[in-house]
């Protein structure tokens, strides 16, 4: 079994620091005064005439544990390419009694808060892009995927679809809740509603891009279900691209873990959205990390 060591835990205590440097917004308040705090790292100069492209990111930790500082690094790099990364906070069952429909909801709550302030943070409200880890991103394709078909898919009308995410990133996610590796979150839910969210039972035509990534020895999540995922997406007439990491193991998008896979990663994925128009080409995207 894979475990986090104690450079894994130092790693995350940094990265944490680091996200509290960083400029942070209410984006939701309880009634007993209880505060959920999104974290933005902004482009270098940035101004809020810039309409610069985003991405809103949910860590992972199967909704037990708060792993905030995963994707640190990530938004540190796409802030130096003109890309902003935000970090919401989110209720766990680890801190909280919420349901895991609760937390399912709050990953579209806070797309929706950072879809409606956008212009007011200088971001382009029609480049957002929604990515997480495991649990996360199963909230993140929870944000993506409509709760029922398409109008235009039923009627062979188009129609136009409600706002939703300019492209779906994962990293180790969760497609398939009815597999024995997702226990953890599909055995919290009754079986009816399980089925009802099950990424895998969801893929329709007019979806955004989708990005999904895994390691190949990664024993807690099969990557096959990634890449089931990605090939269920073509099949619907959307645009996917499956990496992965023959090597890699369950840590393989953590900047800590291996920096050679880390920047393999992100330049693929940079590839990927610039050929959907979604970012602008830069020569920093293709000469390596960033000192």
């Amino acid at each position: 079994m894979e475990l986090f060591t104690e450079a894994d835990h130092l790693a995350e205590a940094r990265y944490r620091k680091l996200l509290r440097e960083q400029p942070g917004f209410v984006w939701r308040r309880f009634s007993d005064g209880e505060e959920l705090m999104a974290y933005v790292f902004f482009p270098p100069g940035h101004r809020a005439e810039a309409a610069a492209p985003s991405v809103l990111f949910f860590h992972g930790g199967m909704w037990v544990g708060k792993s905030l500082g995963d994707f640190v690094p990530w938004a540190l790099h796409l802030a130096q390419q003109g890309i902003a990364g935000i970090i919401p906070m989110f209720r766990t069952r680890g801190d909280y009694e919420v349901e895991p429909m609760d937390i399912l909801e709050e990953g579209r709550e806070a797309w929706a808060w950072l879809h409606g302030n956008a212009a007011l943070l200088g971001l382009d409200p029609a480049r957002i892009t929604v990515a997480g880890s495991d649990a996360g991103g199963l909230m993140a394709l929870h944000v993506a995927l409509p709760d029922h078909p398409a109008r235009w898919s039923l009627f062979r009308k188009k129609a136009p679809l409600p706002p939703g995410p300019a492209a779906v990133a994962l990293f180790r996610g969760v497609c398939d809740l009815t597999a024995q590796s997702a226990f953890k979150l599909g055995g919290m839910m009754p079986p009816d509603q399980r089925d009802a969210v099950n990424p895998l039972r969801r893929v329709q035509r007019g979806l955004p891009p989708l990005f999904a990534s895994h390691g190949g020895r990664d024993r807690l999540l099969p990557w096959r279900n990634s890449e089931r995922l990605a090939e269920l997406w073509r099949k619907k007439k959307n645009r996917s691209r499956f990496e992965l990491l023959d090597v890699a193991d369950h840590t393989f998008y953590h900047f800590n873990v291996n920096a050679a896979y880390f920047e393999q990663l992100l330049n693929s994925w940079s590839a990927f959205m610039v050929e959907q128009g979604i970012w602008e080409y830069n020569e920093g995207m293709d000469t390596g990390l960033l000192g």
